[in-house]
């Protein structure tokens, strides 16, 4: 994590770490088999370019938190269109010979391993939200643009994280044994409260700069601060 170039600190959250994983051969075999290696054949750009996301989604971040989180965003997509096509489970009649190895972002000894594309989901929406994080880290927060520009990726990173709380967590925890404590539906509940306040605050800095009045000026404060209370009442 890191600080602003200002006095008061503000946290970005480093992303998840995963292990190698091939998903071409395994879906295009479940074709095969399922359906006709022609019916393989057909979707077969379809599923490279499912194979060259997921080998970027590998690799140590892009330099760049913008062209991460457009990465993120197209395989995320991609998973979400995989899934309403591949089964996948320990089932033997289903995609079986994939399993999704991702490591806990905060104790990075602790990894959890699991036949279930929603923890696969869950952790891409993890790092998307790191990813924005990062971005809204590296705004400029010493000119009215620069916060309202943090004050926009926290936001953005708040939603990602409550995207993964409402639709992925939960998802990837019924009938598991193993999974980390960061996908959890508390801990990334946790992280969309942090995100939200953070962004408050940029916007309560911008109100001070622009000498809004002391009851204006109060009332952003005020809800900057319900959202950081709200994370010592977990």
């Amino acid at each position: 994590m890191a600080s602003s170039a200002l006095s008061n600190l503000m946290l970005a959250i480093h992303e998840k770490k995963t292990s190698s994983l091939d998903l071409y051969r395994p879906l295009r075999n479940y074709v095969t088999f399922t359906y006709s290696e022609r019916e393989a054949q057909l979707i077969e750009d379809d599923l490279e370019t499912l194979k060259q996301l997921r080998s970027d989604v590998e690799r140590v971040p892009d330099p760049s938190p913008s062209a991460r989180r457009d990465l993120l965003v197209s395989y995320y997509k991609a998973l979400c269109l995989v899934e309403t096509r591949f089964p996948i489970s320990p089932d033997q009649h289903h995609v079986n010979a994939v399993s999704f190895l991702w490591y806990d972002a905060f104790k990075q000894k602790h990894k959890a391993s699991q036949q279930n594309i929603h923890l696969e989901k869950a952790a891409v929406l993890f790092n998307l939200g790191a990813s924005y994080s990062q971005i809204a880290l590296g705004c400029d927060r010493t000119t009215v643009e620069g916060r309202r520009q943090a004050s926009h990726a926290f936001i953005a990173a708040a939603g990602a994280f409550a995207w993964a709380r409402d639709n992925e967590a939960t998802k990837a925890m019924i009938g598991q044994s193993s999974t980390t404590v960061d996908v959890r539906v508390e801990c990334v509940g946790m992280l969309e409260r942090l995100m939200c306040a953070q962004a408050q605050e940029c916007v309560f800095e911008n109100t001070i700069a622009k000498g809004s009045t002391p009851g204006v000026s109060a009332k952003i404060a005020s809800q900057a601060g319900i959202y950081y209370e709200k994370l010592w009442l977990l």
